[in-house]
Parts: C-alpha cells; sequence; structure tokens
C-alpha cells in the first residue's frame, strides 16, 4: 500500500511537472511579443478596420455615427463601461474586493475547499454569464455601474448557494476544470495590443483558443480528476487575484479594459470600444504573464500539501455502505452467467460504480483505514458465525 501511494504521487507530479514547463515557456514567449508591440493611436480609417462588421461607421464634421447596415437607421452610442465603475469609485472597490475574496483562497487551498470549491465555481459561471448577456444586450441609455455590480454579484451567490449543495456537487467539478482552461486561455489571449488575433475578420480565432483551452481541462478533469481540479482551481485564483492586482494599480484601463473589449460586442457600444481599444500599460502584461507561469505552481503547492481526494467519504456515509454491503451478502448468489455490481461482499456500490466513472473515482475514494476496518469487521462476523 504505501509503495502503491508513493507511486500515486510521483506519477501525479510528473502530470504537474508538464504543465508547469509548458506554461512558463508559452508565457515568457508571449510576453516577449506583447513587449515588442507599440502602442498605436486610433485614426477614423483605423476605425472604420477595427468596427464590428455588423454596423457602418461614417465620419460627419467629425463626429462618428454608427448606423445599421440592416435597417439604416442610427445607433445611438454609450459608454462601455460595463460595471467596472471608473478609478477607485464603488464598484471598481467591489470587483477589487470579490476578486481577491473568491481568488485567493482558489489560488491558496482550492482543491481543500470542497462544496465550498464547488460553490464557487458554480457562482463564477453564473456571475460571468450573466455579466455578458447584461453588458451585450443593453441599450445606450443602460444601467449604472453599481446597479449592474449588484446585480452580477447577487447571481454569484444563488450560484455559491446551489454549489454548496450535494447536487451542485459534480457540476461544480466539471464548471471547475472548464474555468481552469478559459481562465488561461483569456489571459493568453490578453497577452498583445487589441487581442492575440486583432483582425476583424478573425476576432473567433481568439474565441477559438480559449474554448480549446476550455474544452482540453475539462478533458483533463475527467481523465486525470485530480491534476484537473489542482490546476482549474490555481488557474482560476491566480486569474481572480491578477484581475484584483491589475484593478488596484492600473483601474479601468488594463486587464479589465481587456476583458470589455473581448466580450463586449454591444453595436450600441462600438465607438467606445473601438476608440479606446485594448493597448495594456506593460505592467498589466507582466503581471498576467506571471500568473500563468505560476498556475502550475500553486497547483503543485496544492498537491503537495492536501494528500487526502477532493470529496472524501463521511462517517454517514460509511454506515450506509456498511448496511448496503450486509443487504448483500444476505441475498442468494446469482448465476454464474449474470454480471455482478461486485465480485465480494466486501466491496461497495461506491467502489464499482468508480471503477467505470473515472470522475467519481477519486471524488469518492474511500480511505485505506476505512476499508482495514471493515476486513476487520468481516473477519469477526465470520468467526463469530
Amino acid at each position: 500500500m504505501v509503495v502503491s501511494t508513493r507511486c500515486r504521487c510521483r506519477h501525479s507530479e510528473r502530470l504537474l511537472l508538464v504543465p508547469c514547463l509548458a506554461f512558463t515557456a508559452l508565457a515568457s514567449t508571449l510576453l516577449q511579443g506583447a513587449m515588442a508591440q507599440t502602442t498605436h493611436s486610433t485614426s477614423t480609417h483605423q476605425l472604420q478596420h477595427l468596427q464590428d462588421p455588423n454596423v457602418i461607421v461614417t465620419n460627419k464634421n467629425g463626429t462618428v455615427v454608427v448606423y445599421s447596415p440592416l435597417t439604416g437607421n442610427e445607433i445611438p452610442q454609450g459608454l462601455a463601461t460595463d460595471g467596472s465603475g471608473s478609478g477607485f469609485s464603488l464598484p471598481a472597490i467591489l470587483w477589487i474586493a470579490f476578486s481577491f475574496t473568491v481568488g485567493v483562497p482558489l489560488m491558496l487551498a482550492g482543491f481543500r475547499g470542497r462544496r465550498l470549491t464547488t460553490g464557487a465555481a458554480i457562482g463564477l459561471s453564473v456571475a460571468v454569464t450573466s455579466w455578458s448577456v447584461f453588458v451585450n444586450t443593453l441599450d445606450n441609455v443602460g444601467i449604472s455601474d453599481i446597479t449592474l455590480t449588484a446585480l452580477v454579484l447577487v447571481l454569484f451567490g444563488f450560484g455559491f448557494i446551489f454549489g454548496l449543495l450535494e447536487v451542485g456537487r459534480m457540476v461544480g467539478l466539471l464548471q471547475l476544470g472548464i474555468q481552469g482552461g478559459l481562465a488561461i486561455g483569456i489571459r493568453i489571449v490578453l497577452l498583445r495590443n487589441l487581442l492575440l488575433v486583432p483582425e476583424p475578420a478573425a476576432f473567433f480565432v481568439n474565441w477559438l483558443l480559449i474554448a480549446f483551452c476550455g474544452l482540453a481541462s475539462a478533458v483533463l478533469v475527467i481523465w486525470k480528476q485530480r491534476a484537473g481540479l489542482l490546476l482549474g482551481s490555481a488557474s482560476v485564483g491566480t486569474f481572480l487575484c491578477v484581475l484584483g492586482t491589475d484593478l488596484a494599480v492600473n483601474q479601468q484601463s488594463g486587464m479589465s479594459r481587456g476583458l470589455r473589449y473581448l466580450i463586449d460586442r454591444n453595436s450600441y457600444h462600438v465607438v467606445d470600444t473601438t476608440n479606446n481599444g485594448y493597448f495594456p500599460p506593460t505592467g498589466t502584461l507582466v503581471m498576467i504573464a506571471l500568473s500563468i507561469a505560476l498556475t502550475p505552481a500553486f497547483a503543485y503547492a496544492q498537491h503537495r500539501f492536501f494528500k487526502g481526494p477532493f470529496c472524501p467519504v463521511h462517517d454517514d456515509d460509511i454506515e450506509s455502505l456498511h448496511a448496503s454491503n450486509e443487504f448483500l451478502a444476505d441475498e442468494e448468489p446469482k448465476p454464474s452467467g449474470e454480471e455482478t455490481l461486485s465480485s465480494s461482499p466486501n466491496s461497495s456500490p461506491v467502489s464499482a460504480l468508480s471503477q467505470s466513472m473515472p470522475l467519481l473515482r477519486d471524488c469518492c475514494s474511500i480511505p485505506a483505514a476505512t476499508e482495514k476496518v471493515r476486513t476487520t469487521e468481516g473477519d469477526a462476523i465470520a468467526n463469530d458465525s
């Protein structure tokens, strides 16, 4: 048993070492490319080149006017603040506090958080989805930044509560894995002026890269749950921490601007989005690159500190498993041609199910000490009989 445990630990360490080296090399390469770029002003011609292809931009007497190509009507323009506030206004302070409140625990002990971690994962999914819907559907008047921020945070709270429940555990595990990949992909895309692929005709390539990272991380959670959850927790945690730090240092001109430029495709925000573009300060690029490089390091640290499974079986669960084992032992043996879930009375239904579903294997694994107790009890019953 000791040799098997050591082999598993060494195997997990090798799994985490590969993405660590890959992330470090990728962050270094992208940072060098980003630092080599020069910031340039957006002229009227560049505005027409960068704007959404679903609108028409013209310049009348120095005023930029946006028209709908379908109806020909003018589209009034508004500010694309998207709830971020300005400077250190109340919405900005709330986002900074939220980023560190959720990000630091995930970065340092997300694997140990268990239901708190699954709650945070589902809450973040609800919050990001609702924010994206709001910023892309509001008109030029919109709603105030503080109202939008409050709505998103309340929806996060509802998602967090759902993630604390038993029904939300498995959903939260998968969400955490997907979010870890998305957080890596988004930061890679933000490591360049006007995003990784700045051409409007190829804007979708940015999202293809982000989607690929999310899919790869989801597959990792299903294939190797422990490694996937470790990387997912560390990735989401470092993403939120670097966002909060950048908001405090560069306010709305850094990473916050990049997220709005990436996600906000509202036709009422075309002039604001394309005129201001996304030209991150050098400090923002450095922090984003460091956060990518440190993600596997924090994942490995959690792997070393937290040896147990993500969600171990509790005492009441063990008692219910004993009751199930006694019930199975009392049943008559089935014909040899029929398949059974377990080959011996001492094996539990959860163990048999985990063999067929890798995603449950680590989540519902039973400690070795519990298995030893079961064996002892079984021998005692046999001797009494």
